[in-house]
C-alpha cells in the first residue's frame, strides 16, 4: 500500500478584513503589502467557531476525493487555537461529518502542524493501519493576535484546509518515492511564542525571517534528495504562507520559477496550520495542480520547528505518465519519514 493525497478542501469565515482596518496603527495598505504581501484576511465572526470551519473544510476534501464519511478511519486536526483547551477539534469534526467513531486527535505544531499531521496520516496508511485518513489544518489566529502590535496584527487570518490521504495499491511498486522530514531548534523558542499570561503571538521578526528561509530551503532539498528528485522536478512548491518575502526568498534559494511556487498570502494572510492545505486548494481551483502531480511542501513555526515533504497528488506522477520513477535514495533510518533534530 502507498499513501496518496486524493482530495482537498478549504473553508473561510464570512468576515473579510482589509488593510484599511489597521490605519489606526499608523500603517498604510502600501506598507503592509510591501512588508508582508497581505492585502486582506478572513476572521471568525462573533457567532462562528473554529470547528465550523474545520468541519466544512473536511467535508469539501471528502467530496473532492469521492469518499463517504463512513470510509474514514482516522481524523487528525492540526491547530493551536482550538475552541476549547480540551477536548480538541478532531472528535467533534469526526462526529459532525458523520464518521463511524474513527480515531480522532489534535496536533499542536503551530505553523508546522499540518505537515506533522500529514506525516502521521501517511505513516498509518503506509503501515496498513488505516485506509483513509482525513487531515485538517485549522487556526483562528485572531484569537491570539495583539491588535495593537502592527508587526503581527497585519499578518494573521483565520481559515481551515483539509486533505484526504488514502491507500493506493501499486504506486510504491511503480517507484514513486515520498518522504517527509522534520527538525527543531528549541534553544530559539523565545523568537516566536505565545505565553499563558500573555496569550498573544510575540515574534522577533528579523531573526525568524532569516531562520525560516534557511530552514525551509534546507529541508525541502533534503526530502528531494531522499526521493531521488531535484527541486525543479516538483510540479508545485507550497511553502507555509507566513510572509510573501519569506515564500519568495525560499523559492530563490531553491531556484524555483514563479509558475512552480504557490503564493496566496494576498488573499488570506498567514493562517498558520491551515496555510498549506488552503494554498493547495487554491492551486487546484486555478488548475495549477492536476492529478499525477508531484507536490513539495515546506513549513516553519514556533518551537522553533520546521519540516518538508514530497508527496504524490491524486496518484503517482510517473505512473500516470507511463514511465518509471527513480528509486528513492537510501534512508539510514530504514523508513520513509525522517524525524531528526538538526540546524539548517
Amino acid at each position: 500500500m502507498n499513501a496518496v493525497l486524493t482530495g482537498v478542501g478549504a473553508a473561510l469565515p464570512a468576515v473579510v478584513v482589509g488593510n484599511d482596518h489597521f490605519s489606526r496603527l499608523g500603517v498604510t495598505d502600501e506598507w503592509i503589502v510591501h512588508r508582508t504581501g497581505v492585502r486582506q484576511r478572513y476572521r471568525l465572526g462573533a457567532d462562528e467557531r473554529l470547528v465550523d470551519l474545520a468541519t466544512a473544510a473536511g467535508a469539501a476534501a471528502l467530496a473532492d476525493s469521492g469518499v463517504a464519511a463512513d470510509e474514514v478511519d482516522s481524523v487528525v486536526v492540526a491547530t493551536t487555537t482550538a475552541d476549547r483547551i480540551s477536548p480538541g477539534l478532531a472528535p467533534e469534526v469526526a462526529h459532525r461529518l458523520g464518521t463511524r467513531a474513527p480515531g480522532a486527535v489534535d496536533v499542536n505544531g503551530a505553523c508546522t502542524g499540518f505537515l506533522y499531521a500529514l506525516d502521521y496520516a501517511m505513516l498509518r496508511v503506509d503501515a496498513g493501519r488505516a485506509d483513509c485518513v482525513l487531515v485538517v489544518g485549522a487556526d483562528a489566529m485572531s484569537r491570539i493576535t495583539d491588535e495593537d502590535d502592527r508587526s503581527t496584527a497585519v499578518l494573521f487570518g483565520d481559515a481551515a484546509g483539509a486533505v484526504v490521504v488514502r491507500a493506493e495499491r501499486g504506486a510504491r511498486r511503480a517507484g514513486c518515492p515520498q518522504f517527509l522530514s522534520f527538525g527543531s531548534a528549541g534553544d530559539h523558542v523565545g523568537l516566536l511564542h505565545v505565553e499563558r499570561d500573555d496569550p498573544t503571538v510575540r515574534m522577533a521578526g528579523g531573526e525568524v525571517y532569516e531562520f525560516a528561509v534557511e530552514a525551509m530551503a534546507h529541508e525541502i532539498r533534503q526530502v528531494c534528495h531522499a526521493c531521488g528528485v531535484r527541486t525543479d522536478d516538483l510540479d508545485l512548491l507550497v511553502s507555509h504562507q507566513a510572509n510573501a518575502r519569506i515564500v519568495r526568498a525560499v523559492a530563490r534559494r531553491l531556484g524555483s520559477p514563479d509558475h512552480q511556487v504557490a503564493v496566496y498570502l494576498d488573499r488570506f494572510g498567514n493562517t498558520s496550520a491551515a496555510s498549506i492545505p488552503l494554498a493547495v486548494a487554491e492551486a487546484q481551483r486555478e488548475g495549477r495542480l492536476t492529478p499525477g502531480a508531484r507536490l513539495g511542501m515546506t513549513a516553519f513555526g514556533a518551537g522553533l520547528t520546521w519540516g518538508a515533504g514530497v508527496v504524490n497528488w491524486k496518484g503517482c506522477v510517473h505512473a500516470v505518465r507511463g514511465t518509471d520513477c527513480p528509486a528513492p535514495a537510501p534512508d539510514a533510518s530504514g523508513g520513509r519519514s525522517g524525524d531528526r533534530e538538526h540546524r539548517p
